[in-house]
């Protein structure tokens, strides 16, 4: 009875190290399991935050001293229509790429950073549903030019 007793407990530990290496090997191969948003523009993909509230767009990417090269913000915005921006207490130069709801290019501009008012606005003239901000020299490093088709990975957007 005693040997049956060992062999249970052996039994039952091998049980419990399988399903721990099982849910550790299930972890390890996620180890990412946000989704990570991007904006993509041919093969050239830019992980990006997203901006939907007014409150996100308000702040943007203002006080960042630095951003990663491929990265950048995203503004979705409730509609169609022309989306001015300015760059006060935004610390890094950036490109603003604006896009309509067809998810086109229709405007590019580099923007310069300003820490006190008055500050530059940089206006479209184009109307347009979503702006992406992204490190300034990118637009042209990347040759991203207006009529560009930008896809959406892992972004749900309410209005389309």
């Amino acid at each position: 009875a005693k040997y049956m007793k060992n062999n249970r407990k052996r039994t039952m530990m091998v049980v419990v190290l399988l399903v721990a290496i099982a849910v550790g090997a299930r972890v390890f191969m996620n180890i990412d399991t946000k989704k990570v948003s991007k904006a993509c523009i041919e093969d050239i993909c830019f992980s990006v935050e997203l901006a939907r509230t007014q409150a996100e767009q308000e702040s943007g990417l203002m006080n960042r001293a630095h951003m990663e090269e491929r990265h950048g913000m995203l503004f979705i915005f409730p509609q169609r229509s022309r989306y001015d921006f300015r760059m006060k207490d935004t610390l890094i130069p950036l490109d603003m790429i604006w896009i309509d709801e067809d998810r086109t290019v229709v405007r590019t501009l580099n923007a310069q950073p300003c820490t006190a008012d008055p500050c530059m606005i940089y206006s479209p003239g184009v109307d347009a549903k979503y702006v992406l901000e992204i490190n300034s020299g990118m637009v042209a490093k990347y040759g991203i030019q207006e009529g560009a088709k930008i896809r959406f990975v892992n972004i749900q957007d309410e209005g389309q």
